[in-house]
This record gives C-alpha cells, structure tokens and sequence, in this order.
C-alpha cells in the first residue's frame, strides 16, 4: 500500500456543497467559521481535529440552526478522503469488514454508510454501527476462508496507516466478490436532508437490508439459473413436441397440455382459442422483456400442436406455488417481487395472483402464466385499488398484499429495489422496444378476431380521437407501440409516486438521472 503525500483540506477548499455519499444535499453550504484555522489530512490526526471543529461549530446543538451547514463542510473533507482512510477509521470505530460494503455505486467510491460512520458531523453515526456490524459479519463469514483472510489483512493494514498518520493518497482497498449498490442508501440520506434531518439515521435499515441479503440475492440468481432451462431461440426452432397429457393438475379455468420434445423435456402448452396467437404473442412479449430486463423467467414461445396454435413454456417440476402469506416471504423473494412488479406494470399484466409464481426447490422464485400481458392496457392503473380480474372471482395481485404489509411493518421492503429494473427499460431504447413488441400487433392484426381482443379496441379509439378519423390498422398498431414505449419511460416517475403512496413515505428515484 506504500507510502504517499498527504491531502489536506481548508476551510476554502471546501466549496460549496458536500458529496452525496456522505448524506449531505450538495445546496447545502458549509459554515466557513466551524473549519477555520484547520487542515484536516486524511489520517487519525486530521479526523480528530475535524471533530473539534465540528463540536466548536455545533456549539453542542446538533439540531440548531447552524447544524446542516456545518454537517455539510465535515461531509465535504470526509467524503474526498481516499478509501483507505476511510475503512481505517472506521475499523477504529468498530465497524468491522467495511469492505464488504466498499463498490463504486451510485457515490462514487466508499459506501455511504462508511463515510457516515466516521463522519464526526453525525453523532447517531456509531450506534448505528452495531447494526451494520451484524449484517457485514453475517456476509463475511459466508464468503470463502481465502477471501476473509485477505479482507482482514487489507482492513489491518488500512487501521495501521490512518493510526500511524501515513495514509498513502489515493491508495485503494481491495473490494470483495461481494459488492453493494449503495444507491437505496443515498436516496435514503437525500430524503432526509429535504425534510431538513441533516443525518443519515433513516438510511441505515436500507442500508441494512441490502448487507444481510447480499448473499441470499446471488444464490437465488444461481438457482434460476440451475433450476430454470432457458431455451434460446435457435435451439427452440430445432425442437419437435409430441403430447403427453392433459394438465387438469395445474388447476385455471383454461385448459392445459403437457407436451414432450424429443430430448425428453416437458413442456406446458396453453392454447389459444379466440385470439388467432394474439393472446399467445404477448405472453411471449412478457417472456422476452422480462428477460431483456434481468428478471428470471421461462422461456415462452408460440407454435402450432394438434390442439391448436398457442403458447409453450417449459415445464417445472417439482415446483412449489408461492403462498399468498407475504410474511412467510423470503428477503430474496419480496425483492423479486418489487421488482417483478416493474415488468407486470410495463406490460400491463393484472393477473399476477400468488399462484401465479412458482418456488422451485431451490428457493428460485419465477412468475409464469403471463396470458393476460396487455389485456387491459389503456385503461389501467398503478394502484392497489385496480383489481380487474376480480369481477371473475380472481385473487388480487400478490404485490398488493405484500405492500399492505409493508406498510404495517410486518413486511421489510424496499422501494428502492425496483430501481435496477427500472434503469434497465430505460437502456432500452424505443426502437428496439417496438421489435420486441410487434409481434403482438401483427398477431392482432392478421387474427380474424381481432375485434375481440380487449386492447385493440381501446387502441383503435385512442388512434381515431388522436388522428380525428377512423384509423387504419397499421395506424391502430402504432397507437399501441407509441403507447408501450410511453409506459415504458414514465416507469421511473410512476413508480416513485406509487411507492410514496402506498408506502406513506417520501420515495426519490431522481439520482442519476
């Protein structure tokens, strides 16, 4: 880690903001005369004399006036320190395995919690260590005994430097294989700060949420990916089906068939009735866009068998219906669901009952019969008050009832796991959404029924109140593209003003836009 110059900090130096990692708002502007007269160098030293300052400028009241500006120029030195510094002295602090929580995420080096906890403008900063501290112990002790040692050798060596007032400038701390976004935390501390709580109080359980289940999030990942065939598109236009046996077992109104293909796997096969593969193309929509955003799925395809064209998925079995008791959810589950919620939103898919997402063995959580995807788009809303398909009897959607919970502190959950997903649709740009959805209007345009399919009505008469004439139905097909994408960049905005609303708390998915 070698030797190295030492940074030092003024009172003009500081500018007139503070980084975001450290919880600060960047508008708000330091109090020059709470850091006059000192150079704070990244070290033990200059920690200590930073605290004096910040407890000359508090004057002892951490809540008055003059706080915020004084928090905001201790953020500002803190934040700028190198990462090496940081997990010193903070390990000095107690906060044991910092490094677990060290990534290059949203604030740009040291996780914010790590930049909190030595930062002496918070005094709430080190009884929330003990919290932290649990959660990055669990994580630690998971990973391989290689890894520890290295990790433990790296904080050692970074607590030696900051005690010994050589902190290498700009020196790095080696991070884990397990990182952390720390995106739900800054957001968080932004909140806060705009209800004028210059402190990072609030951010810890995001915080802490995201470190305990760091590892149960990669193997829930790693049994999708074991337990969940995925069939690409070349390899699916090689496969033959032969039927097996009607699927009555399943339970649903429709009737289902299990077919096998030639290597002996078994697939489910829904038929299309009534919409000439108009119904069947957008559960293949679903399929691909879920996939195309990250959320684990089966494969869903359209083709042709004796009881008619229809959608196929392959078949899992020993698979386990999720229940409908949202407080028997795993972690790894109810963020799967917060995020599964994003694609059943962008593609208008009402239908996602708790039986509607299957467990495999190995704890993999997968949303399957998507055959409503786009039924009721045009006159839907994102709210738990809109509950279609209980005209015919149907359980609500399972998000409903885990939110409900939330909101009544049976549930941990955080909004701010939606955000990956989110991101994702918006990386994907419009034309490239549109080939991904006309299959589903040119299936709707060549069915001979297409007067009963649900959407296309209500598109042909948002086209013909958009063109002032009776539209054509290429013109029809456009409404119902023009109108996915629409949906498609509005997720962000949606979404937070949904969350805050049912929730009953302030949600921010503004940062990094």
């Amino acid at each position: 880690m070698g030797g190295g110059g030492k940074k030092k900090h003024s009172a003009a130096g500081l500018g007139g903001g503070a980084g975001l990692g450290a919880g600060i708002a960047p508008s708000a502007a330091p109090d020059a005369s709470a850091v006059a007269g000192g150079s704070f160098t990244p070290d033990l030293a200059g920690y200590q004399a930073l605290s004096q300052a910040v407890s000359k400028g508090y004057g002892g009241d951490y809540y008055g006036p003059v706080a915020p500006k004084v928090a905001a120029g201790a953020a500002k030195v803190v934040s700028s320190w190198p990462e090496v510094t940081l997990v010193g002295l903070g390990k000095k602090k107690g906060l044991k395995h910092a490094v677990l929580s060290v990534s290059g995420g949203a604030a740009g080096g040291a996780s914010p919690v790590l930049k909190a906890a030595v930062n002496p403008a918070y005094p709430d900063g080190t009884a929330a260590i003990g919290e932290v501290n649990e959660n990055a112990e669990h994580d630690f002790q998971e990973l391989p005994p290689q890894v520890q040692s290295s990790i433990e050798e790296k904080e050692k060596a970074a607590e030696d430097f900051v005690v010994a007032g050589v902190t290498p400038d700009g020196a790095a701390v080696a991070v884990s294989p397990v990182t952390l976004d720390p995106v739900a935390l800054v957001q968080k501390a932004r909140e806060s700060l705009k209800n004028g709580v210059a402190n990072l109080k609030l951010g810890i359980s995001e915080f802490s949420q995201k470190a305990k289940g760091i590892l149960d999030v990669l193997r829930f990942f790693e049994k999708v990916r074991e337990e969940v065939p995925r069939v690409a598109p070349e390899e699916f236009s090689t496969l033959t089906f032969s039927f097996k046996r009607e699927a009555k077992d399943l339970g649903g109104v429709h009737t289902k068939y299990i077919y096998a293909d030639q290597h002996g796997r078994e697939w489910l096969f829904k038929p299309d009735k009534h919409s000439g593969g108009a119904v069947a193309e957008a559960e293949s929509a679903a399929s691909r866009v879920a996939r195309r955003v990250g959320q684990p799925g089966v494969d869903v395809y359209v083709t042709e068998t004796p009881h008619g064209k229809g959608s196929v998925q392959p078949f899992l079995k020993d698979a386990k219906k999720l229940g409908s008791d949202p407080t028997a959810f795993s972690p790894a589950q109810v963020r799967a669901l917060v995020r599964e919620h994003v694609v059943s939103w962008a593609t208008s898919e009402h239908d996602a009952k708790h039986d509607n997402f299957i467990v495999t063995p190995g704890g993999a959580l997968v949303g399957v019969d998507k055959g409503q995807a786009f039924k009721y788009f045009g006159e839907d809303r994102l709210s738990l008050d809109y509950h279609p398909n209980k005209v015919h009897g149907a359980e609500e959607p399972v998000y409903y009832a885990l939110y409900r919970a939330a909101r009544e502190g049976k549930v941990k959950l955080n909004p701010y796991d939606a955000l990956p997903v989110i991101e994702a649709f918006e990386k994907i740009s419009d034309g490239e959404y549109r080939e991904m959805l006309r299959p589903v209007v040119e299936a709707a345009m060549s069915s001979p029924s297409k007067d009963q399919i649900a959407w296309w009505k209500r598109m042909e008469k948002f086209a013909e109140q958009r063109l002032g004439y009776k539209p054509s139905d290429q013109e029809v097909a456009e409404e119902f593209l023009r109108r996915a994408c629409e949906r498609k960049n509005s997720l962000r905005k949606d979404f937070a003003e949904f969350f805050g609303k049912v929730l009953n708390t302030a949600v921010d998915f503004s940062y990094g836009q």
